[in-house]
């Protein structure tokens, strides 16, 4: 009896430890993923059964039994107007597996969830550069971006769409001081919408959302 009850102990205490490490090596491989555990990815808190909108989207992502984070931070899963990303406190995806967390653990939302949305203040639409605008919101098909710069340097400029595909990029020269340029989205072939524009460098990352509408 009492090697029987040994047994079982063994048994149990092994098939724990695997659920355990399961459960940190897939929260792990998202930004801030302890923070709703194995929620981020399954329809149940405890994980296991049905993947919600966002796990669907990570396993779509999957190499090498890893998640590849830099093909679905761009992605909006649960339809909020919000990339999962800024909904996780990396907006430009620069986290890696085994860095530190990015951005504020408290703000960080539920990509999965429509009703769970950052705020207008915690959202890091521009992480360095406070006085880019981009404008005229709506667009019907020129947009302009200007910002400040303290530094020289090629910038590169991409578009995203809200699926997270680059449907535009090109290098440019940042200057000192003033800087103004304008994207003609007509010459895109672009559908009414919600689209992204990342301006980055190696001194800083601009991220503003566009609207247009033919």
């Amino acid at each position: 009896m009492k090697f029987v009850f040994v047994l079982f102990s063994i048994v149990f205490l092994s098939f724990m430890s695997e659920t355990l490490l399961s459960k940190e090596q897939w929260v792990n491989q998202i930004p801030n993923g302890q923070v709703n555990s194995c929620s981020n990815c399954h329809v149940s808190a405890n994980g296991g059964g049905s993947r919600n909108v966002f796990g669907k989207a990570a396993q779509n992502s999957m190499s090498n039994d890893k998640i590849r984070w830099d093909k679905i931070f761009n992605l909006d899963s649960d339809g909020d107007g919000f990339t999962n990303g800024e909904e996780l406190q990396d907006p430009d995806g620069q986290w890696a597996i085994g860095q530190a967390e990015p951005g504020v653990s408290t703000l960080v939302t539920k990509p999965w969830d429509p009703n769970s949305k950052p705020t207008k203040s915690s959202v890091l639409e521009n992480i360095v550069s406070d006085n880019a605008i981009i404008y005229p919101i709506p667009s019907n098909g020129i947009v302009n971006l200007e910002y400040i710069s303290d530094y020289f340097d090629t910038s590169r400029l991409e578009l995203f769409n809200s699926n997270g595909r680059i449907i535009y990029s090109d290098n440019m020269n940042t200057n000192i001081g003033p800087n103004n340029w304008t994207i003609n989205l007509n010459n895109q072939s672009l559908n009414s919408g919600v689209y992204y524009l990342v301006l980055r460098n190696k001194y800083f990352n601009i991220r503003k959302r566009i609207v247009f509408s033919k």
